[in-house]
């Protein structure tokens, strides 16, 4: 067998993928954001506090977790754009099915690629990949109980509290240069929107062609670095 999973912690992780699916495009749809790496950082807690795993086991788990609530907030938040554009829901479905499988494969590709380029991801290096690198320190357990639970607490709190303590747990764990932009698009999103609240909509479009551009650079960069070192 490929893993050692065992029927308890099986079952306990597809009742996670079901929670957390639904949890996810909730606050995809609410938010804009998908924490998908946090939902595969508590089912992993979960799974592995009532069941033994293994490495491999415990990144199964966490990434098919995660991997499950991304597509659901995505594929959801993208039917919520097609109800306003009065898009027909069956087309989206086989869109979004087309879009799924091809993507599968491509994203697996395209990590071969930024791994051969870069040679290395994580913290310090070009690639810091802080999702990924949550996910991962989670897998031999938690380096830190007390910090986890206080932070658990915390954010209930923040919650109750109606505050955001999403957005602030995902600020404090990227790096600095993300948070920092992020905080500068947040500030120029604020501005525009009270002084020119009819330029709105564009500037959503601007920032979406911000992400798909420097996304598709990423990849294109990383072809020519391949090409050029072989």
């Amino acid at each position: 067998t490929l893993t050692e999973m065992t029927l308890v912690s099986s079952l306990l992780t597809i009742v996670g993928v079901w929670l957390t699916t639904a949890m996810a495009a909730s606050i995809t749809g609410q938010s804009g954001i998908n924490p998908m790496e946090i939902f595969g950082i508590i089912i992993l807690i979960a799974v592995k506090s009532v069941a033994s795993l293994g490495t491999i086991e415990a990144f199964l788990v966490a990434g098919v977790v995660a991997v499950a609530c991304g597509l659901a907030g995505d594929v959801l938040n993208d039917f919520k754009s097609g109800y306003l554009l009065k898009t027909n829901p069956r087309a989206q479905i086989v869109a979004e099915t087309v879009g799924g499988v091809i993507g599968a494969v491509v994203s697996v590709i395209v990590l071969f690629i930024m791994f051969r380029a870069y040679g290395a991801m994580g913290p310090g290096t070009e690639l810091p990949a802080p999702q990924a690198y949550a996910v991962s320190t989670m897998v031999g357990g938690l380096p830190n109980t007390p910090a986890f639970f206080f932070g658990l607490v915390i954010g209930i709190l923040i919650y109750l509290m109606k505050l955001p303590g999403m957005t602030l747990g995902i600020g404090m764990y990227l790096p600095m240069e993300i948070s920092t932009a992020a905080f500068v698009g947040g500030v120029i999103s604020f501005i525009v929107g009270k002084t020119k609240p009819k330029s709105k909509e564009t500037g959503m479009i601007v920032s979406s062609g911000l992400l798909g551009g420097e996304g598709i650079t990423g990849v294109v960069l990383a072809i020519i670095r391949v090409l050029t070192v072989s």
